[in-house]
């Protein structure tokens, strides 16, 4: 990731200057740490485990909410292909109807 941020903001240019290296490795370095210490407290410390416990129930309900949604999603590209197969068979049927004139424009 670094490489990427490196590659990408080399040469952008900023109201101070350009954007060097060691810039991008110095704030790569310090998100690195901040995630590391947020790991450590919420796994190696009790009153992580006890921000872990309240949060868990709160996850949980999310990953519902979002297994809802899906459902959801699918029901309604259900929908929307039945919908096509109705006009493709309306279509369908109107092509091969005797009453259709070629000279009629839709």
């Amino acid at each position: 990731m670094a490489f990427v941020l490196e590659a990408k903001y080399r040469w952008a240019k900023r109201e101070g200057g350009c954007v060097n290296e060691s810039r991008v490795m110095v704030a790569g370095a310090i998100v690195g740490a901040l995630i590391g210490a947020a790991a450590s407290y919420l796994f190696f410390t009790d009153s992580g485990k006890q921000v872990r416990n309240r949060f868990e129930p709160t996850v949980d309900e999310l990953r519902q909410e979002f297994a809802r949604f899906q459902r959801t999603i699918e029901k309604v590209g259900e929908m929307a292909n039945d919908g096509i197969r109705a006009v493709n068979e309306f279509n369908a049927a109107r092509a091969q109807s005797s009453f259709s004139n070629p000279r009629t424009s839709h």
